[in-house]
């Protein structure tokens, strides 16, 4: 059986049980695991496939690497908030809502990537913070901290526990009238006396900063803020197991967020939250799914990078409208805020071909909807806010004569508009023909539905309900793209996969299932975009990597070998971590700073013995600064890393390739991978194991 840090085992099984919906045994740290490749499919699919679910079954094809792959706006799991430590922090104006009164519940789940001092969770300046480290407010070092401000002192409570990097820990502060409270994981750990009267300064709220002092470095899941002059508004009263699901607007909510797709209060209130930095969306959370991976309830989306990629259909009259009802509807994710870049249209030069251009805005965060041409024009340009990283449903919408666009279901823009829709351009899904890729998309696109007559809004309608499951083909759908015709997916369905090359399935040569991943040393990799970062191995934390082997013949040496696993994206550019395989050679090559390789460079981690036509188990953990490599169960070496592997934002994953998918470097894996895993916070195997006899499982 596989040994796993005592921490992180407690920890997780602070959260409930772990039994499939099947009944069987589930993985205990499946909220963990950010990437899981079976290799299950089709012999020799790929993710370049595209194809409309609609009953018009158009040929969809394909431009530069587009790619699409199980991250979709519908997580599995739940959502959390991700903070980098360096200008990133939401925040909330100045409200009464968030007086401090006689009874108070402030609590979140917290999972860190790097630990640093004085950093806030959660609070309002002057008045009442949730955070770590804070002996500045009556905190105790190194503890989690509650502290309220009665106008002359802050009063606080610390925890006893001392969190370690990538695990996550529900984290409570009680204000029981004049007793405060603290509980980690459902357990009561500390009390103080409060005395005085809470301020309740015209401050703002933080979250993951103190207006960008104090930051943070790691996710938050569910916060929650609630107030009240009784203790029945109190959701805890004593120890509890803590929820294993989100959170809801209880009785006394004054906020609730870091739980959806997109930045928003979930309670009543329905407060205005300000992105600030890169904060960003992520499908990753406290929670453990109750049922694996279904592209039914989760969907897909697919990924375009900005430069060169688009989907086209031939141009067909189901695509335009006439003067009759249409709605454009999809979810959009961005990674970049670039003006009009594109969605999707039928539309040539604005003055000649008439139809449809559905965009971005010219600031980059609205939507920009044009439908006619020449003087016909009908032009909406409104909203902001959908180029900060989140999901966001996006929709324009005509019934009768009234034109409509929609972000998150609100109508930011209307008009009356009876112009005869029709076109002479194929329909194209990023980008804009007569400018090459300055309007491409640059992120991800999801449930991209085209209906033709009467749909599910009416344009007068002023809100819509948003979607909560992928869309299907209703009546009058001409056109449906749900991306979920990847051939290799992520099990977790938090990442978009490239198949590059030759990358594929094989259902001849497989340790479990129906099928691995085949690559032919030349030019094959897989790929994730950098927008993905966060579920790569990065931090200061444990983590496990691993995966089973099966070489038809071994990596050549070369300058650098086969990436086994490596962050880079372009000549020179030094990478955070880096494993690679020259022959029976295993090296690493990482760097914390992004311009020298002050960790490794070039360093032997392990010389083995490995054959052809043999399946191996390969397994990376890292565990409380010390990194182990196990072949088959047996520790290979073993070396100090202790260093916070560098987090970017611009560097991509490559597995099984070469440096940079650069085939002169050296060759890539020539064989099969079969159930690769990347587990972060989590060190699986700690000393001498049996190697896994089954399939991982899906939840």
């Amino acid at each position: 059986m596989p040994v796993i840090s005592t921490i992180a085992a407690a920890t997780a099984r602070a959260f409930g049980a772990f039994k499939s919906a099947a009944g069987g045994a589930a993985d205990e740290f499946f909220k963990y695991v950010t990437l899981l490749l079976h290799g299950d499919g089709t012999n020799g699919a790929q993710n370049n496939t595209f194809l409309d679910s609609s009953t018009n079954n158009f040929t969809i094809t394909r431009n530069g690497n587009t790619t699409q792959g199980t991250f979709s706006p519908f997580s599995q799991t739940g959502w959390s908030n991700y903070f980098d430590g360096s200008g990133d922090y939401l925040q909330l104006a100045s409200n009464s809502a968030f007086n401090m009164n006689t009874y108070c519940c402030l609590e979140t789940w917290v999972c860190y990537s790097t630990i640093g001092t004085d950093t806030l969770i959660v609070g309002r300046d002057s008045s009442y913070w949730l955070g770590y480290n804070f002996p500045s407010i009556g905190g105790t070092a190194n503890k989690f901290v509650f502290g309220i401000n009665n106008g002359s002192s802050w009063q606080a409570v610390s925890s006893t526990t001392t969190p370690v990097v990538g695990v996550w820990y529900h984290v409570v502060g009680i204000k029981d009238n004049t007793t405060l409270r603290i509980y980690i994981n459902g357990i009561q750990e500390n009390t103080s006396t409060f005395s005085g009267t809470p301020t309740t300064p015209a401050n703002v709220m933080g979250i993951g900063a103190n207006q960008n002092t104090q930051n943070m470095a790691g996710y938050l899941s569910n916060t929650r803020l609630v107030l009240g002059a009784s203790s029945t508004v109190l959701p805890y009263t004593g120890n509890f197991t803590p929820p294993t699901s989100a959170l809801t607007a209880v009785s006394g909510t004054a906020l609730l967020t870091c739980q959806s797709n997109r930045f928003r209060d979930a309670s009543s209130n329905n407060f205005a939250i300000t992105r600030n930095g890169d904060v960003s969306v992520q499908a990753f959370s406290p929670f453990a799914p109750t049922a694996a991976y279904s592209a039914a309830t989760v969907g897909g989306s697919g990924y375009f990078d900005g430069s060169g990629d688009y989907l086209t259909v031939a141009n067909n009259a189901a695509l335009y409208f006439g003067t009759g009802d249409f709605t454009i509807e999809c979810w959009v994710r961005t990674s970049s805020t670039i003006a009009y870049q594109t969605i999707a249209s039928v539309y040539g030069s604005p003055d000649a071909n008439y139809g449809w251009y559905f965009a971005l805005g010219s600031t980059g965060a609205g939507i920009y909807f044009v439908v006619g041409g020449g003087s016909s024009t009908s032009v909406l340009e409104a909203g902001s806010g959908i180029n900060d990283g989140a999901w966001h449903h996006v929709a324009a919408v005509r019934t009768g004569t009234t034109l409509s666009t929609y972000i998150d279901g609100a109508r930011v823009a209307t008009t009356t508009n009876s112009f005869n829709v029709t076109a002479t351009s194929e329909f194209r899904m990023s980008g804009y023909p007569t400018v090459g890729s300055a309007r491409d998309w640059n992120g991800n696109i999801s449930g991209f539905r085209i209906i033709k007559g009467s749909g599910p809004y009416n344009a007068t309608q002023t809100t819509l309900t948003v979607p909560t499951a992928p869309l299907t083909a209703i009546t009058n759908t001409s056109l449906l793209l749900n991306f979920t015709n990847a051939g290799i997916i992520d099990n977790t369905a938090k990442n978009v996969l490239e198949t590059v090359g030759n990358a594929q399935i094989s259902t001849s040569v497989k340790k479990f299932g129906t099928g691995s991943l085949a690559f032919d040393g030349t030019g094959d990799v897989l790929t994730a975009p950098a927008s993905q970062y966060t579920n790569y191995i990065n931090g200061s934390g444990d983590w496990t990597y691993e995966f089973w082997v099966y070489y038809n013949a071994l990596p050549s040496g070369g300058t650098y070998g086969a990436s086994i696993y490596a962050q880079d994206d372009g000549a020179g550019i030094v990478s955070p971590f880096n494993i690679v395989q020259q022959g029976n050679t295993w090296k690493l090559w990482a760097s914390t700073n992004g311009s020298a390789w002050d960790i490794f460079d070039n360093v032997t981690l392990a010389t083995t013995s490995l054959s052809t036509s043999t399946w191996y188990h390969i397994a990376f953990v890292r565990n409380a600064g010390t990194l182990k490599m196990y072949v088959n169960g047996t520790q290979a070496a073993s070396t100090t890393l202790t260093a916070n592997i560098q987090t970017n934002t611009t560097r991509k994953l490559w597995l099984f390739g070469t440096w940079q998918n650069n085939p002169s470097n050296a060759g890539g894996i020539n064989g099969y991978i079969d159930d690769l895993r990347i587990t972060k916070g989590v060190a699986r195997y700690t000393t001498t194991f049996t190697p896994p006899t089954a399939a991982f499982a899906d939840q």
